[in-house]
C-alpha cells in the first residue's frame, strides 16, 4: 500500500499538471510536457547507477533544469523562474551525492522531494 506522502506527491503532481496543460498557453504546455517526462523517465531509469550516483536520473534532471531556463529566458512568466530556480536546487542534489554518500543521502532526497513539491 502507498504512503500517504506518495498519494499526496503524486495527486499533487497530477493536478498540477492537468492545470496547467487545461488553463495554461504553450510555455506551461511545453514545461507540462517536461515535468510529465522527467517524472516517467525518472522511474524507469532509477535503477541505473554508478556507486550511489543515479546518473540517468541526474541527466534528466539536467534536461528538465534546461529546459525550464530555455522557458524562462524566452517567455515573461514569474513561475518558470521559480520553477528553473528550484530544478537547479534539485539537480545540485545529484551532484552533492558524488561529495557526500552515505549520511547525507536522506537530506539529500528530502531535498529533492521538496523542491519536487514546491515546483508543483
Amino acid at each position: 500500500m502507498p504512503s500517504p506522502l506518495w498519494i499526496f506527491g503524486t495527486g499533487l503532481t497530477v493536478v498540477a499538471l492537468c492545470l496547467l496543460v487545461w488553463k495554461g498557453r504553450r510555455p506551461e504546455r511545453e514545461a507540462a510536457l517536461g515535468l510529465f517526462l522527467a517524472q516517467l523517465l525518472s522511474i524507469w531509469v532509477d535503477h541505473l547507477v554508478i556507486g550511489q550516483f543515479r546518473w540517468a536520473v541526474a541527466a534528466i534532471s539536467l534536461g528538465l533544469l534546461i529546459l525550464l531556463v530555455r522557458l524562462a529566458l524566452r517567455y515573461d512568466r514569474w513561475w518558470l523562474l521559480m520553477a528553473a530556480g528550484a530544478q537547479l536546487l534539485a539537480f545540485i542534489t545529484h551532484l552533492s551525492s558524488l561529495v557526500g554518500p552515505g549520511a547525507l543521502t536522506w537530506s539529500i532526497v528530502t531535498a529533492r522531494m521538496t523542491v519536487w513539491v514546491e515546483i508543483m
